[in-house]
């Protein structure tokens, strides 16, 4: 009878203990972003016989999936051609990708493929030409998140087949949602 009654009066005096709202942990999902990112390209290889550098403006969105983000960037990028080459050249990026954060430090990897539009024109001795074309383009990427600012570096190849660039970039991401 007296071990009934302890536990009776043990479970009246005590009280349960409520979680404070202030300090209770709660799961947030990364925002989507919609950002902007300007780009440099040093082509090499048969990219390079034509172009001395690329330069160009891609905007940017990302959205929340599993452990990174999927991405999209489109934009332009206009090119310094060779002194010898009276020509210009300006490609046309659609890229649709993935980006996966490298632990919690802003680190990732990132990977796109999607279709590139060039267009050039050359001025021969009979008047000016132009022609379009589109290929499958790909980038590989490796960078570093802070805050709003988002610095890469990788590998560009605007063409699968014989073009292939070294790229930079340095984006702000203007809009969270």
């Amino acid at each position: 009878m007296k071990i009934a009654a302890a536990i009776l009066v043990l479970f009246a005096t005590s009280t349960p203990a409520l979680a404070d709202e202030a300090l209770a942990v709660r799961a947030t999902t990364p925002p989507k972003t919609i950002g902007v990112d300007a780009m440099a390209v040093l082509p090499v290889g048969d990219y390079a016989d034509v172009a001395n550098l690329g330069l160009g403006v891609l905007g940017r969105l990302e959205v929340p999936a599993g452990t990174g983000f999927v991405t999209g960037r489109a934009g332009v990028i206009f090119h310094a051609m060779k002194p010898d080459v009276d020509a210009s050249l300006t490609l046309i990026p659609l890229y649709a990708g993935y980006r996966q954060p490298l632990g919690t430090g802003g680190a990732y990897v990132a990977g796109e493929l999607g279709l590139t539009i060039g267009y050039a024109t050359v001025d021969t001795p009979f008047g000016s030409m132009s022609d379009s074309d589109s290929e499958i383009g790909f980038s590989l990427m490796a960078g570093l998140r802070r805050g709003t600012l988002d610095l890469r570096a990788g590998l560009f190849a605007p063409d699968l087949d014989d073009a292939l660039g070294l790229v930079a970039s340095a984006g702000y991401d203007f809009a969270a949602f």
